[in-house]
């Protein structure tokens, strides 16, 4: 392993991208992490305010970063940080969702970046039930004690990246996703793109399925694909968030099915769908299919919500 790139994780205060309230960096060279960074974040002013779903997530509210960085102050840290550095993010599409937003928020320019997901290269790399972070995590024998921590998180990334890296006896970053055919992701002042799979993506869904948008961006999370919800979602009900799918090109159902490629499990704790827990019948539906040679996906309420925006 002879490159060297940094891993980032953001925390936010509310739904909003444009809300950072903190940021962990795990620095890696030649394959081994050697420098970290973490700082909580003041919000820009105009998404400052602390959801209590949010906080009930990350531990952070408003007195907690009442005398922390500005973000254009965290911002500076970070990119002096990185210094150049490839990024990589477990679910990049929200952490440099939170970067641009934030920045957007505060009207100064994007900086100029290139990253990688490791979501993206955990789907190319192993058969799991789901690729939230702990579950990614857990399969590679990281411990994570501290979900949600943005430092813990930071790590998680970083190991989980290395690990496919052992995994497909890659030597570099670059190698490694120029072997799993996956794109780096890019920033710049006025433009961006995003780290994905290349050549992967169903096509368009039949126009001929009621409430799905055929128009929707190809390149989205969720374009193409088949997703049921089980269990009571808190940020809305479930027919707005079938409506939310249809419009970003997914095909919402009401069961599991050999056709089902994610099932959203209603809750913003992943470990209620770790083995062994209380599990819905559309739950163990879906382990039973993965076990017979199935491709299905388990996502909780909180990476759903995330992709749904990103």
């Amino acid at each position: 392993m002879s490159d060297t790139w940094v891993a980032i994780d953001f925390e936010t205060a509310n739904a909003h991208r444009g809300s950072p309230c903190a940021v962990g960096l795990t620095a890696v060279d030649q394959g081994r992490i050697t420098d970290r960074m973490y700082t909580l974040i003041r919000p820009p002013a105009a998404y400052r305010h602390f959801d209590p779903y949010n906080t009930r997530i990350h531990g952070i509210g408003a007195s907690d970063v009442e005398s922390a960085p500005s973000w254009a102050e965290a911002l500076h840290q970070i990119l002096r940080f990185t210094a150049g550095r490839t990024l990589v993010a477990h679910n990049a599409a929200f952490d440099l969702g939170v970067l641009r937003d934030a920045c957007t928020a505060e009207e100064s320019p994007w900086p100029t970046l290139r990253y990688a997901c490791s979501l993206v290269v955990a789907r190319r790399t192993w058969r799991l039930i789901s690729y939230a972070l702990p579950e990614v995590a857990r399969h590679v024998e990281v411990p994570l004690k501290e979900h949600h921590q943005a430092g813990a998180d930071a790590d998680a990334a970083a190991h989980i990246m290395l690990a496919a890296m052992r995994h497909h006896r890659a030597k570099s970053l670059d190698q490694l996703l120029a072997e799993l055919n996956v794109v780096h992701g890019n920033v710049a002042p006025n433009a961006w793109s995003g780290s994905r799979s290349k050549g992967t993506y169903k096509g368009k869904p039949s126009a001929s399925i009621p409430g799905t948008n055929p128009d929707a961006d190809p390149l989205g999370a969720f374009y193409g694909k088949t997703v049921c919800i089980t269990g009571t979602l808190s940020r809305m009900k479930r027919a707005e968030a079938q409506a939310a799918l249809a419009v970003v090109g997914a095909t919402p159902v009401a069961k599991v099915s050999g056709k089902t490629d994610i099932l959203v499990v209603a809750t913003p704790d992943p470990r209620r769908f770790a083995i062994g827990s209380e599990q819905s019948e559309k739950q163990r539906t879906a382990e039973r299919l993965l076990e017979g040679g199935h491709d299905i996906e388990i996502i909780g309420e909180a990476d759903f919500f995330e992709r749904l925006i990103s």
